[in-house]
């Protein structure tokens, strides 16, 4: 699938990382755009220190159907590993007839079925629209990841790491004023489950990521939205609302 370039972007913004408050060089930028009859959201996670580049272009149908794209890059543009995603409307914020395929280096594109499985294409842009489909669900759910947790095992990215998660709805609150983003109420989730033993919280404003944090042994993480600019359109692009 080739990102949109048809239209201008609706709206855009970064991810800030930030490992016991100190900035991690490591920069995701998203952009969305209208596609069709429903949106395109693409994001790029680079990390200059590995030349490393993970993208992710997903399209979103208002029917509730989604297709996404996803390429692991080294020193370079020419994708090392390739994974390709797609699933018809959903029930009750579970996908049905979703397929998964992979393709690793060296190795055949295996083809993988997460038909009632959430799909997380890695990226804090799409943080809502996972959180919001398991709300959906009932707060409960099989989840599908494309594994990256290690770039030294080559042999294993993008494979599927399916866990079950949980999802804890804890209220509303206002957050103060970050650069772009004025202050505004937002609704926090506990995530847990899988790698996040320990939970995790996530703050979300109309199905937008604000901020999102977490515990990673004696490390506590945090990634904030900055430099948003443009038209969100809600909680509704996740198809859910």
């Amino acid at each position: 699938m080739i990102p949109n370039d048809t239209f201008p972007p609706l709206a855009t913004g970064r991810y800030e990382y930030q490992c016991d408050g100190n900035p991690v060089p490591l920069a995701e930028t998203w952009q969305l755009r209208q596609s069709g009859s429903g949106y395109e959201i693409s994001s790029v996670r680079e990390v200059p220190s590995l030349s490393l580049r993970i993208s992710a272009c997903v399209r979103i149908e208002k029917s509730g159907g989604m297709r996404g794209l996803l390429k692991w890059c080294e020193d370079g543009d020419v994708p090392l590993a390739v994974a390709t995603y797609r699933c018809d409307p959903s029930n009750q914020g579970k996908p049905s007839n979703a397929r998964y395929r992979f393709r690793r280096p060296g190795s055949p594109a295996q083809s993988f079925s997460a038909a009632e499985m959430h799909f997380f294409p890695l990226m804090r842009i799409f943080a809502g629209q996972l959180l919001t489909g398991l709300a959906a669900a009932g707060g409960r759910g099989e989840i599908l990841v494309p594994w990256i947790q290690d770039p030294g095992q080559r042999d294993n990215l993008f494979m599927p790491d399916v866990s079950s998660r949980r999802l804890d709805y804890l209220g509303r609150e206002s957050v103060g004023e970050t650069v772009g983003v004025s202050s505004e109420p937002v609704e926090r989730y506990r995530y847990s489950g899988g790698q996040y033993d320990n939970g995790s919280e996530y703050l979300l404003r109309d199905g937008l990521l604000r901020e999102y944090r977490w515990v990673q042994g004696s490390k506590e993480w945090q990634v904030q939205l900055q430099d948003f600019s443009g038209q969100w359109p809600g909680a509704v692009i996740w198809g859910y609302a």
